[in-house]
Parts: structure tokens; C-alpha cells; sequence
């Protein structure tokens, strides 16, 4: 038997597969991959600063959590449509860059996406100065 002989069946076989198969318009229609995500932020700070009389430690910022679901939007983000476009628009990115100019002032928010894109991970987590430069890198996604 000639050494090559199974080489070129091999070759001929990965050709001819692709028109061995079903066609694009015998399939289905495609359903898009899930997206779900986790998102909390955590803070501004409370508006005071000052520890309370009976307190000398500083209260911690509450952390609120939300469940965003696209395709359809949903879950429990109170602007789910948005947060879904923002999302696709920016190709499952979070974060994006952003030419709004926000005030220098320091009042830290900290936020965290976790959960899946179109069936790709998400794990997602940084601080910002403050809100309006976390509502303007990240849109609608945060919002709530």
C-alpha cells in the first residue's frame, strides 16, 4: 500500500464535509447564547462622614446587587433594556472609554459584574472617583 494513501483520503474526506452537510438555511433560527450578570455597587459613601455618638468607626457604604438577563431583557435591573444595549453596543465590555468630563471630586463607588455575555465569562471589578464617572464609562449598566 502507497504511504500517501491515507493521507490523501484523510484530505479528500475534510473537503468534501462541508458539502456533505445541512445547509445554513435548513437550520433553525439562532438563538442567541445567554446573558446573565450579577452586578453590584458599592458606595458612594454615606453623606456624612462623621461617626456616629454612639460609634467611632465610619459606616460602610451598602452595597446593592441586581440580576441582569438580555435577549430578552430582564432580571431584577430596573433599566434592563438599556443596560442590554449598552452591552451590545459595546461588545460585551463593561468598562469602555468615555470623553464626558466629571467633577474632580473623590467619593468612591466600587462595582462588580459577574455572569456570562452572549454564553462568554464575565468577571468584572474596579472603583471609580465617583458616580458620574461610573455612569460615564459604563452607562446604563450600573445604574440602579
Amino acid at each position: 500500500m502507497n504511504p500517501y494513501t491515507p493521507t490523501a483520503l484523510l484530505a479528500a474526506l475534510l473537503l468534501a464535509a462541508p458539502a456533505v452537510g445541512a445547509s445554513a438555511s435548513d437550520a433553525g433560527p439562532v438563538v442567541p447564547a445567554p446573558t446573565t450578570l450579577r452586578l453590584t455597587v458599592t458606595g458612594p459613601a454615606p453623606d456624612t462622614t462623621a461617626p456616629s455618638p454612639e460609634s467611632t468607626t465610619v459606616p460602610a457604604p451598602a452595597a446593592r446587587t441586581v440580576t441582569l438577563q438580555c435577549d430578552p431583557a430582564g432580571g431584577d435591573h430596573p433599566r434592563a433594556d438599556a443596560a442590554c444595549a449598552d452591552l451590545d453596543a459595546s461588545q460585551g465590555r463593561v468598562d469602555r472609554e468615555s470623553g464626558t468630563a466629571c467633577i474632580l471630586l473623590y467619593d468612591p463607588v466600587e462595582v462588580r459584574a459577574e455572569g456570562l455575555w452572549h454564553g462568554r465569562p464575565v468577571s468584572f471589578a474596579r472603583q471609580y472617583g465617583n458616580s458620574c464617572e461610573l455612569s460615564a464609562r459604563t452607562g446604563a449598566i450600573f445604574a440602579f
